[in-house]
C-alpha cells in the first residue's frame, strides 16, 4: 500500500476514538481534514473547485458534515420529517422541508425550511445559503459565507462547542466584538435532551449572537418588541415556576419547573438542574431560537405562529416538535413568562397576531409576509 495513503488511513481511524485530541491538533489529525498536496494521493478526491485551504471536501462545511452529518451529535439528519435526536443547538436537516409555515394560511403562503435554519452552504446535503437575506439580519455578516466554521473554530479552542470568540472571523470576513459564550453541554451521543439533561446556558449568549444579528428584537427590527437581555423580573420568574401547561397553568413545581424549550440563562446552572429561575437568571435569544434550526419559522424552540402547540405541523406538513406538556390544548411557550397576561385573552389566536410593534400591519398581512428573521 502506498506508504502516504496507509498514513492517512491509521490516522483517520485512530483520531475518531480520540475526540478530546482531534480538534486540538493531535497526532495525525490533520489528514482528517486537510490533504498533504492537492489531489496528490488516489485515496483523496480532489475538490471539484479552487481549494485554497486544501480540504479533503469541497467546503469547510462539507469537512465538518463528514463527521458530525449522521453522527458525533448529528446536526444534519437524513430528512426533515425524522431529525436527529435533540441535544440542544436543533437540526439543519430541516432546511430541506418544502413548508414550515404553520399559521392559518401557511398552505396559502408557504415557507420553505431556509426560514427555519441557519443556511450552511454546502454540497453534501445540496443545501444553498439564505435565498431571501443577503445578510444576516440585523447585522452584516454576509449570508453567502456562512459555514460551520463561522460559529465554530475547527482547529478547536477553550471555548463551549469551539465557537469562536472576539476577534477576526476568516468565514465571513468579519470581526466578532464579543466573546463566545459560557455553557456546559450534553454528550454529543447518548441521551437527547430533557428537563432533568440539557444545556446550561450560563453567560453571554445574546451579546455573542449579536456579532451577526445586533440586538434585533430589542431594536424591534421586525416590528416585534422584546428584550433580549437582563434579569428576568419577579412575575416571569413566578410565571415559570408555576406554569405546568394549559391545563395547570400556576399549579407546577418549582423544583421540577425547568423546560428546555423555554431555557434562561444562570451563572450557577448545570446541566441536570430542574429547578425553575433564580434572581440571578437571565432571558437571552437561546431562551426562544434554537441556534443550528427547527421545524418552526425564525429557528423558533416552539411554533411562534400557532394557536394550540399541537397544530404544529398539520398546516405545513413539517415536523412537529415534541410537545414538553400532555394536555390535549397547549398554547403557546410564551407563557411560560407571561402566563399571568394571557389570562384574559388571546385563547383563540397566537401571540404574534397582535403583540407587534408595527402599528400599520395588521395579522394577516404578518402571517402572509414571510418573517424577515431567519436565523
Amino acid at each position: 500500500m502506498n506508504p502516504l495513503r496507509l498514513l492517512i488511513l491509521l490516522s483517520l481511524l485512530g483520531t475518531f476514538d480520540v475526540a478530546c485530541a482531534f480538534h486540538d491538533g493531535g497526532v495525525a489529525s490533520c489528514a482528517a481534514c486537510h490533504m498533504m498536496h492537492n489531489g496528490s494521493d488516489d485515496f483523496i478526491e480532489p475538490p471539484s473547485h479552487n481549494n485554497k485551504y486544501l480540504l479533503r471536501f469541497d467546503s469547510p462545511t462539507d469537512v465538518c458534515l463528514s463527521c458530525h452529518g449522521a453522527n458525533n451529535g448529528s446536526v444534519w439528519a437524513q430528512t426533515p420529517t425524522l431529525p436527529a435526536p435533540e441535544r440542544g443547538s436543533g437540526n439543519f436537516v430541516f432546511i430541506g422541508a418544502a413548508n414550515i409555515n404553520d399559521a392559518p394560511n401557511g398552505a396559502l403562503y408557504p415557507l420553505s425550511g431556509s426560514h427555519g435554519v441557519h443556511n450552511c452552504e454546502n454540497y453534501t446535503f445540496n443545501a444553498g445559503p439564505d435565498p431571501v437575506n443577503t445578510m444576516a439580519p440585523g447585522g452584516v455578516f454576509p449570508a453567502a459565507r456562512l459555514a460551520c466554521t463561522s460559529c465554530h473554530d475547527p482547529h478547536g479552542n477553550e471555548n463551549f462547542r469551539m465557537l469562536r470568540g472576539a476577534g477576526f472571523v476568516p468565514a465571513g470576513q468579519i470581526t466578532f466584538a464579543y466573546p463566545a459564550p459560557v455553557a456546559q453541554g450534553i454528550p454529543l451521543t447518548g441521551a437527547a435532551e430533557s428537563p432533568s439533561l440539557h444545556t446550561a446556558y450560563q453567560s453571554g449568549w445574546t451579546n455573542w449572537c449579536a456579532n451577526c444579528h445586533g440586538f434585533y428584537h430589542q431594536d424591534a427590527r421586525d416590528g416585534f418588541r422584546h428584550v433580549v437581555a437582563g434579569a428576568l423580573p419577579s412575575e416571569a420568574r413566578n410565571s415559570y415556576e408555576h406554569y405546568d401547561g394549559s391545563s395547570n397553568p400556576t399549579g407546577g413545581n418549582p423544583l421540577t419547573s425547568y423546560l428546555p424549550q423555554v431555557p434562561f440563562e444562570d451563572p450557577n446552572i448545570t446541566t441536570t438542574s430542574t429547578y425553575g429561575p433564580s434572581t440571578r437568571s437571565q432571558i437571552s435569544c437561546i431562551t426562544c431560537h434554537r441556534a443550528h434550526g427547527s421545524s418552526a419559522v425564525d429557528a423558533g424552540r416552539w411554533d411562534f405562529q400557532v394557536v394550540n402547540l399541537r397544530m404544529d405541523g398539520i398546516v405545513s406538513g413539517s415536523y412537529p416538535l415534541p410537545m414538553p406538556y400532555r394536555g390535549t390544548v397547549e398554547r403557546s411557550l410564551c407563557l411560560k413568562c407571561h402566563e399571568p397576561d394571557t389570562r384574559t385573552h388571546g385563547f383563540a389566536q397566537a401571540c404574534l397576531e397582535c403583540h407587534r410593534s408595527s402599528l400599520d400591519a395588521m395579522p394577516h398581512q404578518l402571517l402572509r409576509e414571510p418573517s424577515r428573521l431567519r436565523q
